[in-house]
């Protein structure tokens, strides 16, 4: 290896750690934030309320996928002619949200009449103002994560989610019930979009290509179909449970996701936005690629499997604690959800793979597979209500995993093997944490609070232990390689 390549090398892993260490704070500000104010909320209003809101942010999701044409992850991993690239990136999106906008509000009575419940109407109608204010956010924002400018990328979150917490908690205060959710929303997407305009160091111009048009065009429209699919993975249990059981069990259900969202789905966001751009920089390279791709695994593996592990095990106490004993039908779901998250999460960098090679049909393609299967299982699974669906998303997990797992690995040479000897610290030293919060959790008579902090404290010190008995220089080299990305 040359010179050059070594310093390549450390210049990416550095960049990789700076903006995932960024990415990650940005992201767990905003959701301690939703949380704190799910915390606040769940007091207030109703487990109903909450799962109206669920019927038409799951349309909006749906329609949110196709509002900017995927238009601003081809921006991320364009190589050349940039300003041609987002320039029909930004007035494609700005039109097409616009247009969603529209379809969203003569679709909203269609969308009541599936879930058989007609105040889904004027709820989906009024968050829908939503996608236009989306749509023309898109593109700066993406340009500020192409430049890596993570760090600058907090304020827009952070803001936009205190926004959100404010006026949805003052607005249900006040009486407005399930609609104070709805206003949270809106004002957060306007505060979002402002912000990203004025911290951006871009702005459209008339300059177009008609090559790059169609080239744009074309990689946008493998990521609509993938996000389109993805999100109907995503999202298919709650128009399963929604259809099936209920807003009631709709609300349970979406609450007991809260936790794990927030600890482990918003690590897979914040890696999401570093991974791609990073990713992207080496797809010539083979050699890098799959170091990058490993590191990735093994570092995000050391806090997802015993975040999943002990959320799991915690999850009454947590549910209690933070959200009242009304909630309590949300405990076993959470439990199953919180291992399912962790085992799905195992299987996210390949999907970002995939796009930072600009082979975003792979994901289509395993799509075919991933939904039929995903569909008939957790439909099957409501039988046994919302724990079913909970239970139907462990067994889902597993599959996907091990054929995203798979198939990624024939592009950088890096095999089922490869991964579960890189899972592998982090899963010992999991298992034996769990292990030894067993009989705390089954058989103690701590009340809920002592008992949080007791295993919390215990099993982070378990965890940390078993990882030096492992490894004795692993915890040396985590501390080393954190401190070595941070200093100038």
């Amino acid at each position: 290896m040359t010179f050059d390549a070594e310093a390549r090398s450390a210049f990416v892993k550095k960049k990789a750690i700076q903006g995932t260490f960024w990415s990650y704070l940005s992201y767990i500000l905003g959701k301690l934030l939703s949380f704190v104010t799910t915390i606040i909320l769940a007091r207030i209003l109703l487990p109903e309320e909450f799962g109206l809101v669920g019927y038409a942010t799951v349309v909006i999701d749906y329609l949110d996928v196709i509002n900017t044409l995927g238009l601003g992850t081809a921006v991320i991993s364009r190589k050349d002619k940039i300003e041609e690239a987002s320039n029909i990136a930004f007035y494609s999106s700005a039109i097409l949200g616009a247009l969603l906008f529209l379809i969203a509000w003569i679709a909203a009575p269609y969308a009541a009449l599936y879930f058989n419940e007609p105040a889904v109407t004027p709820l989906l109608r009024a968050i829908s103002t939503v996608l236009p204010l989306n749509a023309l956010g898109a593109i700066p924002g993406a340009h500020i994560q192409k430049n890596l400018r993570f760090k600058i990328k907090i304020i827009p979150d952070f803001t936009s989610s205190l926004t959100k917490g404010l006026v949805s908690v003052l607005l249900a205060w006040a009486g407005f019930g399930v609609w104070s959710l709805i206003w949270g929303q809106i004002a957060s997407a306007v505060t979002v979009t402002v912000l990203y305009w004025f911290l951006a160091k871009w702005r459209p111009t008339r300059q177009f290509d008609s090559q790059v048009s169609k080239e744009m065009l074309t990689f946008g429209g493998h990521i609509v179909a993938i996000g389109f699919i993805g999100v109907l993975l995503n999202n298919v249990d709650y128009l399963i449970v929604g259809r099936v059981l209920g807003a009631a069990a709709l609300g349970y259900y979406t609450l007991a996701y809260r936790m794990p969202e927030l600890v482990i789905r918003t690590i897979n966001l914040g890696v999401d936005r570093v991974a791609h751009p990073i990713l992207s920089t080496l797809q010539w390279d083979q050699d890098q690629l799959r170091s990058v791709y490993r590191n990735y695994l093994f570092y995000t593996s050391l806090v997802i499997i015993p975040a999943g592990i002990g959320l799991a095990l915690l999850s009454a106490p947590i549910i209690r604690i933070f959200y009242s004993s009304e909630w309590e039908p949300s405990i076993p779901v959470m439990q199953w959800i919180s291992l399912a998250v962790m085992v799905a999460s195992m299987g996210h960098i390949p999907g970002v793979l995939y796009k930072a090679i600009n082979r975003p049909d792979i994901l289509n393609k395993l799509a075919v597979i991933k939904l039929p299967l995903t569909i008939a299982i957790l439909w099957y699974g409501t039988r046994r209500g919302i724990v079913g669906v909970a239970l139907g998303h462990v067994v889902l997990s597993f599959i996907k995993v091990i054929l995203d797992t798979v198939v990624a690995g024939r592009f950088v040479n890096f095999g089922l093997r490869d991964v579960l000897k890189t899972l592998s610290p982090a899963l010992w030293a999991s298992f034996v944490m769990g292990v030894a919060l067993l009989p705390i959790v089954l058989f103690s008579n701590l009340p809920d609070l002592p008992k949080l902090i007791t295993s919390v404290t215990l099993g982070g010190g378990v965890y940390v232990g078993m990882l030096y008995l492992v490894d004795k220089k692993l915890v040396t080299k985590v501390s080393s390689v954190v401190r070595g990305a941070f200093q100038r």
